[in-house]
């Protein structure tokens, strides 16, 4: 089974949206720089590893630079201090890896947004698919895929959408796109 796009550009345009808050806290010189900066960078190489992006090898090594500054030997050298250098050192790289491993994820779900919102629009149209409260919404949404796939006219815009994404991002989609009051 395919792992979901639509939850992967989801969890990745979260993390972009928290990196604002850490370049903040370096700027405040906040006392938990360091482990805001290395939670983020775990957590962003559980994602990738989640879904098998090799980029998880360059997070993890941003990662790597933060950890053998904690090494450094000498008398009176600051490990703090230099912690907070290496990390402010790849701080742009380290978005920018993300940055990157989203672009194209986000452009093709982008791509299949517009493909389901036409479609539900021609399915809208025919006013054969009407929405029920007593019906519960994934259901609704199924039962309009299966119209979309059964309907000669709309079936080759379910196929291309199939042939890029899984039918749970498919169904995600959808459920996202729809208005029910062209349903009603």
């Amino acid at each position: 089974m395919r792992k979901s796009q639509f939850i992967l550009v989801s969890q990745l345009k979260e993390k972009l949206q928290e990196f604002p808050g850490i370049v903040s806290s370096l700027e405040k010189k906040d006392p938990h720089f360091i482990d805001k900066i290395m939670w983020w960078l775990k957590a962003s190489e559980d994602i990738f590893s989640t879904y098998n992006i090799s980029e998880v090898s360059e997070i993890a090594g941003f990662r790597s630079k933060i950890i053998a500054a904690r090494i450094t030997e000498g008398r009176g050298v600051n490990i703090k201090k230099n912690q907070i250098k290496a990390a402010s050192d790849v701080l742009y790289d380290i978005q920018n890896t993300v940055l990157t491993v989203l672009t194209p994820y986000e452009r093709k779900i982008s791509e299949c947004r517009e493909i389901v919102k036409q479609l539900l629009v021609l399915t809208a149209q025919t006013r054969t698919q009407i929405y029920h409260q007593s019906l519960p919404f994934e259901d609704f949404i199924k039962k309009i895929w299966m119209y979309i796939l059964s309907e000669n006219d709309l079936r080759m815009g379910a196929i291309k959408l199939k042939s890029l994404l899984s039918e749970m991002d498919i169904l995600m989609l959808m459920g996202d796109e729809i208005e029910l009051s062209d349903f009603s």
